[in-house]
């Protein structure tokens, strides 16, 4: 069960690092969290005997799904914004080759 406290650890820590828009430090996270998540899934096959336990698994899952839906809009408004950004670099680049600047 310490893998999956861990691994919500991990999302909070993510989602605060959308919040303040730390793009590098989130990608970083995400990283960490997705080792752990393989980890989980070769150790983790079978669910758990012991009905607490199944629920506390179920509840730890149930933090990490909604900390993703959370980031995943942050990171959608960022990508939408990158998008721009990038759309407007290359219209200047554009214009320069156009008329040389």
């Amino acid at each position: 069960m310490q893998r999956y406290e861990k691994a919500v650890e991990l999302t909070r820590n993510m989602l605060e690092a959308a919040q303040k828009s730390e793009w590098d430090r989130l990608v970083v996270l995400e990283r960490e969290r997705a080792t752990l998540i393989d980890q989980l899934r070769n150790v983790d096959r079978e669910p758990p005997r012991d009905e607490r336990e199944r629920d506390r698994k179920r509840t730890l899952l149930r933090e990490i799904m909604e900390f993703d839906a959370q980031i995943e809009i942050l990171t959608q408004d960022w990508m939408r914004e990158l998008r721009e950004v990038l759309g407007s670099i290359n219209a200047e680049q554009r214009l320069s080759r156009t008329y040389g600047a």
